[in-house]
């Protein structure tokens, strides 16, 4: 495919909506089937890393797009399973499945001084497996103030045969040109964001039990002016955020087709900040910047114990479970969420499908505390809920994978930030109920499986999804949660140009609802602008030669202007080349 970064790939996948900002990535909000970018949970190699600050840095994975093996996708809520901000999706990142020992170096350049150089190495020693990983990326930025530096280290591994211990520590460092990101008003923002995450899970061989604990330390530099500040801008924001956690789950037979499942899942969430909090009793320095403190702070924890029963008859299957979860920020402290979900296979191709789930979401400690004179957090903010039902059909046989559903959420207390007018601030607020009701379907063909001997083309993808809320902004200006992709429509084609060169196209078609106030040179028009439609067009060319692999590529081919958030320019036409030298080290494990 013709991308380079992880929410590039994500955005294509089927009712997924990556709003970006930064260039290559470097903030770029997800959000699942209509919810909002706080409402889906990430995963590395199944532990969390949602960032309980604030999901604009959810995609701060510490972990570069060569190492990853897949990337799993649930698309609605699986809050009894991952827990409460499992909210309307969640989206696992797959790094630690290679099966041969190997080394990848790959270098990249393009337009706007853009650079990157990234190597990989996955290694066998006995009974341990290892992998390495290392990348280094810059560019000078498409426009004024959208320049940006990336580091990323990674490294995870295994030991042992029937029992197994699995380990991965990774970091990330992104500085960042955050031209407009928070408010036109003063568009020379700047960032600089660090990750460090560990985690470990030690698989047994009784019944899946595999205990896992991890740790995830996210650190936050937010400049309202980059360089030159005027008199009544005091200090630049600081925050970080802890995050340490641990999971796990057993099965055991209760009948020859029946089988239950258990489990626990504890997280503990702390947050240090100039911004956001209550007052410390102990002012923390900020490291390496005089005269900077963290002033103040907030805890909470979740713990909970999951179960489900699990039922296959021929060709019907069901699934009933419950998650008991303790909330030490609701006044209520445990909160049930069940779900059903049940299936019946049509003949030896068709499948279809039913489920209902229960979920919830806690306000992001933003929500609750920022407080500046053009955004409101606010501290009573009640977490979201929903209930959610579905059914669908998938359709699959050598060569085909296709899928239709049906869907609907009925959300309460939906947390946005809104305002009535231009000289409003925007405020966080619980807007009462906001259902939301969408149809997608897919199909992925594999030409090569159905036309034998076929020299053109080699896969075909396409995806369509459409969503509507029953509750627009015409009452107020709704800065997240209304502005849902209407219409998102994907093709992906890869075909064989000659010999060995190929090529990949993406087409996406985004039709999205509500609007912006535009600013011009800092001064706000009067009426709302809303979002237009538009196509964007990539393309990849690859020739490989033996354990070579040399690129070119374009994004936005057709140089389409629009935006994802109001007033946040996205590039144009980009273009990139470079090379990747493979080779593998011994003998596939």
């Amino acid at each position: 495919m013709p991308v380079r970064n992880l929410s590039e790939l994500i955005s294509y996948a089927l009712n997924t909506d990556i709003r970006g900002r930064g260039s290559s990535g470097m903030q770029a909000d997800i959000s699942i089937r209509g919810g909002s970018f706080d409402q889906t949970l990430v995963l590395l190699n199944g532990m969390n890393i949602s960032d309980p600050q604030t999901g604009h840095h959810n995609m701060d994975i510490p972990v570069d797009l060569s190492s990853i093996n897949r990337i799993e996708i649930l698309k609605g809520p699986g809050a009894r399973v991952f827990g409460p901000n499992a909210f309307n999706g969640v989206i696992n990142i797959i790094t630690n499945e290679k099966k041969a020992d190997q080394l990848s170096v790959t270098a990249m350049g393009g337009q706007y001084g853009l650079y990157s150089l990234s190597a990989s190495s996955a290694f066998h020693i006995r009974n341990t497996t290892h992998t390495l990983q290392a990348s280094n990326s810059a560019s000078d930025g498409f426009t004024h103030n959208t320049d940006y530096k990336a580091l990323n280290l990674f490294y995870s591994g295994t030991a042992g045969i029937s029992q197994r211990l699995e380990y991965q520590a990774s970091y990330m460092k992104k500085a960042f040109g955050a031209n407009s990101f928070y408010t036109p008003k003063y568009p020379d923002q700047y960032e600089i964001t660090q990750t460090i995450f560990a985690s470990a899970r030690y698989k047994t061989n009784f019944k899946g039990f595999a205990p896992a604990v991890y740790f995830r330390r996210h650190y936050d530099e937010f400049r309202l002016f980059r360089d030159e500040a005027p008199a009544w801008y005091k200090s630049h924001n600081y925050h970080y955020t802890d995050v340490l956690g641990s999971n796990a789950n057993l099965w055991t037979s209760t009948g020859s087709k029946s089988k239950l499942s258990v489990g626990y899942d504890v997280r503990y969430e702390l947050i240090r900040s100039n911004k956001l909090g209550d007052s410390l009793d102990t002012w923390i320095p900020v490291k390496g910047v005089d005269g900077a403190f963290y002033t103040l702070g907030k805890e909470r924890t979740s713990a909970g114990l999951f179960i489900e029963e699990s039922v296959n008859i021929k060709k019907f299957s069901v699934s009933a479970g419950l998650l008991a979860s303790y909330l030490s920020a609701l006044p209520g402290k445990i909160t049930i969420y069940p779900g059903l979900d049940a299936a019946y296979q049509l003949g030896n191709n068709f499948r279809i499908y039913a489920n209902a789930n229960r979920t919830l979401r806690l306000p992001t400690f933003t929500d609750l505390y920022y407080n500046d004179a053009t955004s409101k957090g606010d501290p009573n903010l009640k977490p979201e809920e929903a209930v959610t039902i579905e059914t669908g059909l998938k359709y699959n046989l050598p060569g085909i994978t296709s899928h239709m559903a049906i869907f609907k959420r009925y959300g309460h207390n939906m947390i946005d930030w809104v305002r009535t007018s231009v000289t409003d601030p925007w405020q966080a607020t619980n807007i009462t109920d906001i259902n939301v009701a969408g149809f997608e379907t897919s199909v992925a063909l594999n030409m090569e499986e159905l036309v034998p001997g076929n020299s053109f083309l080699k896969t075909l993808t396409f995806g369509y999804a459409y969503l509507k809320a029953d509750k627009s902004s015409d009452e107020f200006m709704s800065r997240y949660v209304l502005d849902i992709l209407k219409h998102k429509a994907d093709l992906l084609v890869n075909h064989k140009v000659w010999q060995n060169l190929s090529a990949s196209w993406a087409f996406s078609y985004q039709d999205r609802e509500g609007g912006y106030i535009k600013y011009e040179n800092g001064i706000p028009e009067a009426s709302e602008t809303p979002y237009n439609p538009f196509l964007v067009m990539d393309l990849q060319l690859n020739y490989k030669l033996k354990k070579w692999l040399f690129f070119a590529e374009a994004t936005n081919l057709l140089n389409t202007e629009y935006v994802d958030y109001g007033n946040v320019p996205q590039a144009g036409r980009w273009f990139r080349m470079g090379l990747r030298f493979n080779t593998f080290l011994g003998k596939a494990q």
